[in-house]
C-alpha cells in the first residue's frame, strides 16, 4: 500500500503539468481575448488599441505563450497563483473560501443522501421484488430523471415563495444551507439507493451469506457483521464520483441559492476570461481529484483487504 501511495504521488506531478498546460492553451482559443472583455466590463464600453496594449504589457500577455506558461507554473509551485484580473484578489484565497463554501454544502447534502439511501437500499435487497422494494425503484427511477436544479427550483417555490419558511438565497446564516443541501442531497440519494440496493442484494448472494445463515445468526447480524461492509465498497465509489458535483458540477444549483463555493468561482471567472483564477482553479482542482480518489482506494482497501493495489494489471479482488 505504501509503495503504491508513493507510485501515484509520483504521478501527480505530470498529471499537473499536463493538465495546467492544456488549461492554459484552451484559455486562448476563445475569440476574444481577455484584455477586450476585460476593459470592456470595466469601461462599459468598447477599448482602445492604446488600453489594450497597456493591459497585455501590464498583465505580460504580450509575451508568447509558453514564457507565460512557464512563468505561471513556476510562481505556482511556490504558491503564488497570481492576482484576479478583475478585481485584482488573490487567487489562492478566493479558492481557499469558496473550497470551504462548497465542502460544507458537499459533506452535508451527502450525509442527508446516504441518511436516506442506506435504510432504503438496504431494506430493497432484504425485500427484494416486494411492494417496498418497487416504490423504491420507482422512486428512485423518477427523481435521477429530475435535475437537480429543477428540484432546487421546486423547493424554493415550496419552502421560500409558498411557505416562507427558508431563505431562497445567500450564505451568511445557517438557514441558508438547507434548501441547496435537500436540492443536492435529494438528487444524490436517488442514484444512490439503486447502488446500495443493488450492492446488498449482491452480496447477500454469496456463500459466507448463507453459512452465516445456517449458524443461525439473524438478518441483523448478518448485515451489521457480514454484509455491509463488502456492499459499502461500490457505495464509497459512488460517493467519489459525486465530488464532481463538489468541484464543479453544482454550477447551476450555487448559482441559483447564490452560494460562493467553487462552481460559482469558476463560472464567475470562465464568463469573464479571467486566466489566473482559471488556470489556478483547474491546478487545484486536479490536485483535489488526485488526493481525492487516492483516499477513496485506501478506505476500499479497508473494507476489504482482498484488494491489491500492487497488481499492475489493476485491482484484484481474488
Amino acid at each position: 500500500m505504501i509503495k503504491y501511495i508513493f507510485r501515484r504521488l509520483l504521478y501527480l506531478i505530470p498529471v499537473l503539468i499536463l493538465t495546467s498546460f492544456l488549461a492554459y492553451m484552451l484559455v486562448y482559443l476563445s475569440p476574444s481575448s481577455p484584455a477586450q472583455i476585460i476593459l470592456q466590463a470595466r469601461y462599459a464600453g468598447e477599448p482602445t488599441q492604446e488600453q489594450i496594449v497597456e493591459f497585455n504589457e501590464e498583465y505580460g500577455f504580450d509575451q508568447s505563450i509558453l514564457v507565460q506558461y512557464t512563468t505561471w507554473l513556476k510562481n505556482a509551485m511556490q504558491g503564488d497563483l497570481g492576482k484576479s484580473l478583475t478585481d485584482g484578489s488573490d487567487v489562492l484565497e478566493d479558492f481557499i473560501y469558496s473550497f470551504k463554501a462548497s465542502a460544507k454544502l458537499y459533506f452535508s447534502s451527502q450525509l442527508l443522501a446516504l441518511i436516506i439511501a442506506l435504510p432504503i437500499g438496504v431494506y430493497s435487497a432484504f425485500k427484494a421484488n416486494s411492494i417496498f422494494d418497487r416504490i423504491s425503484r420507482t422512486y428512485s427511477l423518477v427523481g435521477i430523471s429530475i435535475p437537480d436544479f429543477w428540484l432546487g427550483m421546486l423547493l424554493v417555490y415550496i419552502f421560500s415563495i409558498g411557505l416562507n419558511l427558508l431563505p431562497s438565497f445567500g450564505y451568511a446564516t445557517p438557514k441558508n444551507i438547507i434548501l441547496p443541501m435537500l436540492a443536492l442531497g435529494l438528487s444524490s440519494s436517488f442514484s444512490l439507493i439503486r447502488i446500495v440496493r443493488t450492492s446488498v442484494l449482491e452480496v447477500l448472494h454469496l456463500n459466507y451469506i448463507r453459512t452465516a445463515r445456517s449458524k443461525g445468526l439473524s438478518e441483523n447480524q448478518i448485515m451489521m457483521k457480514h454484509a455491509l461492509r463488502n456492499a459499502m465498497i461500490p457505495i464509497v465509489t459512488v460517493m467519489g464520483i459525486h465530488l464532481t458535483h463538489f468541484i464543479g458540477g453544482a454550477v447551476a444549483v450555487e448559482s441559483m441559492f447564490a452560494w460562493p463555493g467553487l462552481g460559482n468561482f469558476f463560472a464567475k471567472a470562465a464568463g469573464s476570461q479571467d486566466i489566473p483564477v482559471i488556470q489556478g482553479f483547474v491546478l487545484l482542482s486536479a490536485v483535489f481529484f488526485i488526493f481525492a480518489n487516492l483516499i477513496i482506494d485506501i478506505i476500499c482497501k479497508q473494507l476489504d483487504p482482498r484488494i491489491d493495489y500492487q497488481n499492475e494489471g489493476g485491482k484484484n479482488n481474488g
